[in-house]
C-alpha cells in the first residue's frame, strides 16, 4: 500500500520530488511520485493500493481504516516532506499498531538527508529509501521482504536497534522501463490548481533532475545535475494517449524545465499535435528557454500557462544561489508567451544569502512592471540537504530545527544581521498585496473570466488571498 499522507494545513501540503510546505489556495495534486512506484510495481507484478489522503482531506484515523480495509498489506510506502514529517510519521505508527508484522518505508527527499535522524524520530518505522530512485529502490524491497539487507538504496534499522545501509542503487538510463504511473488509481475528479482549465487534470513527467544547480532545489541536491535524463517521446505520448482515454481532460508537466531539451520538446509537442493529444496544460521551464518556435508549438498543442522562475533580481543572489537569470531574459519571455495568448507564472522568493531589503524592493517594483498572469513571491526555505540549508546552518543563521515550521506560509526559520525573519516575512506579504490588489490588475483578471467555474475559482482565492495577506498580513515593517 502506499500512502500520502493527510494535510497538515487546510488546504493540504506539497510533499513530491522535494516538494515542501503548505497549499496557500485550493491545490489539490495527485502524488506524481506514488504513482510513479505504483505503476512500476505493478508493471513488474505486485499490484499495489494507492491512497491519496491529502488530497481527499482524510485523518490519520481515516487511514487506519483504510489499512485495515479491505487487506491489510504487507507493506506500507508513504510520502513525506520537511514541514509534515512530525505527523506523516503517525502513518508508520497506525500500521504498526494495526499489525506490528507490517513493514513500513517512508520515501522522500527529508528522509534521504535524514535517515538516521528520522528512524530515530519513530520507533514504528522500519526503512527509509535513500535513493533518488525511488520506484527500483521500492521494488527492491517488495522482492527482498524477508531480508531488507538485500535491498539496494535502503537505510533500515535491525530487530536489534543498528540501523543498516544497503548497497549503492545505480542509476536507471531507460526510463521507459519504468512504465507509467497509475493514473487510474486516482480518484480523479478532486484534482485542480488556479491554472486549471479544464477538468478533471493529473501530473505527468517526462524527465529526470535537472540542467541548473540552484543552491536551493532538490533536484541537484537529490537528483542530480546538471544532466537530464529523458523518456523517449514514443513513449511519453503513449502515456499522454492513456491519460486521455482514461478521461482527464488536462495535465501539469512536473518536468523541472520541460524545454531545457529543444529538440526533445518540440518532438513531444509535434507528437501531440500529430496525435490529436486533446489535454489542456500547463508546465514549468527557464526564461532563456524558450523562443517563438517552441511557443507557438506549445500553444498548438494544448499549453495553456507557463511558469518561469525568476527568484531574484540583485546580481549579488543570483550568483549565491547559482540562478543564471536576467531581467531582460525574463521580460523578453513572459512578453513572447503572453503574446501567443497563454498565460504567465513567475516565481520569486525572498531570503536568499546576499538579500537586502532594497533588492526585495526592487523586485516587487520589477514585478509590477511585467505583463504576468500571476506571481509567487515566496519565503527562502532552507531545506536539509541542500546547499542553502548549509549554508546558514555552518553561518549560525538557523533559529530552530523545528522542522514543523520550515514552511513558506510561516516566517523563516532563519535572518542576517542585516535582514531579519520578521522583515522577510512582511516583504513577501508586501510584495503580494501591492502585485495583485492593483486596480488594473482585478480588472485584467474579471476581463479574462470565461466561465462560472473560473470565476468561482478566482472567487475564493480572493477571499483567501484578503484573509492571509490583508486582513491578517498588513503589520508593520
Amino acid at each position: 500500500m502506499l500512502i500520502e499522507p493527510p494535510p497538515v494545513s487546510k488546504y493540504g501540503n506539497q510533499r513530491w520530488f522535494g516538494g515542501n510546505g503548505s497549499y496557500k489556495a485550493n491545490i489539490k495534486r495527485p502524488p506524481l511520485d506514488l504513482m510513479m512506484i505504483s505503476g512500476y510495481l505493478r508493471k513488474e507484478g505486485f499490484d499495489n493500493t494507492l491512497l491519496d489522503a491529502n488530497a481527499s482531506g482524510m485523518t490519520i484515523d481515516d487511514v487506519r481504516e483504510r489499512i485495515i480495509r479491505p487487506i491489510s498489506p504487507d507493506i506500507v510506502f508513504f510520502s513525506t516532506s520537511t514541514c509534515t514529517i512530525y505527523k506523516d510519521l503517525l502513518v508508520a505508527k497506525v500500521a504498526k499498531e494495526i499489525n506490528p508484522s507490517i513493514v513500513t518505508v517512508a520515501i522522500g527527499t527529508h528522509v534521504m538527508a535524514l535517515p538516521e535522524e528520522t528512524l530515530k524520530e519513530s520507533q514504528y518505522l522500519d526503512a527509509v529509501i535513500c535513493s533518488s530512485e525511488w520506484e527500483q529502490a521500492s521494488l527492491n524491497i517488495v522482492r527482498n521482504i524477508s531480508n531488507i539487507e538485500s535491498a539496494k538504496g535502503v537505510i533500515f534499522r535491525k530487530s536489534n536497534g543498528e540501523i543498516i545501509k544497503t548497497g549503492f542503487q545505480p542509476l536507471i538510463e531507460n526510463l521507459d522501463m519504468l512504465g507509467f504511473p497509475s493514473h487510474d488509481k486516482l480518484e480523479k475528479e478532486i484534482y485542480r490548481d488556479l491554472t486549471t482549465k479544464q477538468f478533471p487534470k493529473t501530473t505527468v513527467m517526462g524527465q529526470r533532475a535537472c540542467n541548473n544547480n540552484c543552491s536551493f532545489c532538490c533536484q541537484p541536491a537529490f537528483f542530480g545535475a546538471p544532466s537530464i535524463r529523458k523518456r523517449s517521446v514514443e513513449h511519453f505520448l503513449e502515456e499522454l494517449k492513456w491519460v486521455q482515454a482514461l478521461g482527464y481532460r488536462a495535465v501539469l508537466f512536473n518536468d523541472a524545465t520541460l524545454t531545457a531539451d529543444m529538440e526533445w520538446a518540440a518532438s513531444l509537442f509535434e507528437g501531440m499535435i500529430k496525435n490529436n493529444i486533446d489535454l489542456a496544460w500547463n508546465c514549468s521551464t527557464r526564461a532563456d528557454r524558450v523562443n517563438s518556435e517552441i511557443l507557438s508549438l506549445m500553444k498548438r498543442a494544448g499549453c495553456h500557462t507557463i511558469a518561469i522562475g525568476m527568484e531574484s533580481l540583485d546580481p549579488i543572489v543570483l550568483k549565491n544561489i547559482r540562478k543564471g537569470i536576467s531581467s531582460r531574459q525574463i521580460e523578453d519571455a513572459v512578453s513572447m508567451i503572453r503574446r501567443r495568448g497563454m498565460n504567465t507564472i513567475v516565481f520569486c522568493v525572498v531570503g536568499f544569502p546576499g538579500e537586502t531589503k532594497e533588492s526585495i524592493e526592487k523586485i516587487i517594483s520589477f514585478l509590477k512592471t511585467l505583463d504576468t498572469t500571476f506571481i509567487t513571491l515566496g519565503i527562502a526555505v532552507p531545506t536539509p540537504g541542500t546547499d542553502f540549508y548549509r549554508y546558514v546552518e555552518e553561518n549560525n543563521y538557523l533559529n530552530t530545527k523545528d522542522w514543523s515550521l520550515y514552511d513558506p506560509m510561516k516566517k523563516p526559520v532563519f535572518g542576517y544581521p542585516g535582514l531579519s525573519a520578521d522583515e522577510i516575512e512582511y516583504y513577501s506579504k508586501y510584495g503580494l498585496r501591492q502585485f495583485y490588489l492593483r486596480p488594473k490588475y482585478i480588472f485584467n483578471r474579471l476581463r479574462s473570466i470565461r466561465n462560472i467555474s473560473e470565476m468561482a475559482t478566482y472567487f475564493r482565492n480572493f477571499i483567501g488571498f484578503m484573509r492571509r495577506y490583508v486582513l491578517k498580513g498588513s503589520v508593520g515593517k
